[in-house]
């Protein structure tokens, strides 16, 4: 449902000539281990005539854990077909060196929970270790982002840090896409 929502919204800004940029979409438990998922989402994204780059499909670290082979199957299909693959709230569940090592990853979403205490009094230790998230990201060619920074100050140390992309609370609620448009990208 929401890939089909996702992709009209592209395809209706396609067609009026709107600049067009990648959007996330989660992917469940459930859809990773449906057979020949891949196929069926790369079908769903070519009905609209959509770009396939445009499509980041999003999991979390807790789902690379439930069959690891089958998973790294699965994303390096979906990575064959097109699209952009990232994990959100890395940090909260197993963070593996070496799963990170396999996947085919082009982003690496920084849970909220080491945002919220990197400007506090004990901040030195998530500020450790989100400085060595962030380099090894980027010596591994994947995108870094911040989820949740709610304000300045942190936004701040994060680009002291060296992260590429923050989002959260400072810049905007959640919004509904043709307000995101209409607020964000019409001229």
């Amino acid at each position: 449902f929401v890939l089909h929502r996702v992709c009209a919204k592209l395809r209706e800004w396609k067609e009026k000539g709107y600049p067009l940029y990648p959007i996330s979409v989660n992917l469940s438990r459930r859809h990773m281990v449906q057979p020949y998922m891949a196929r069926h989402l790369a079908a769903i994204v070519d009905a609209y005539g959509v770009d396939r780059s445009l499509i980041e499909f999003e999991i979390t670290e807790t789902i690379a854990y439930e069959n690891q082979a089958y998973m790294i199957f699965v994303l390096n299909d979906l990575k064959r077909k097109g699209f952009r693959i990232s994990m959100d709230d890395f940090g909260t569940g197993y963070s593996s060196f070496g799963l990170l090592r396999e996947m085919p990853l082009d982003t690496l979403k920084i849970d909220k929970s080491f945002i919220d205490l990197i400007t506090g009094q004990d901040a030195r230790k998530s500020l450790i270790i989100l400085r060595h998230i962030i380099s090894m990201a980027r010596d591994l060619g994947i995108n870094c982002i911040a989820e949740g920074a709610e304000d300045y100050n942190q936004i701040l140390v994060l680009k002291e840090l060296g992260c590429e992309t923050v989002q959260g609370y400072y810049y905007s609620k959640p919004i509904p896409a043709d307000e995101f448009f209409e607020k964000y990208i019409k001229e």
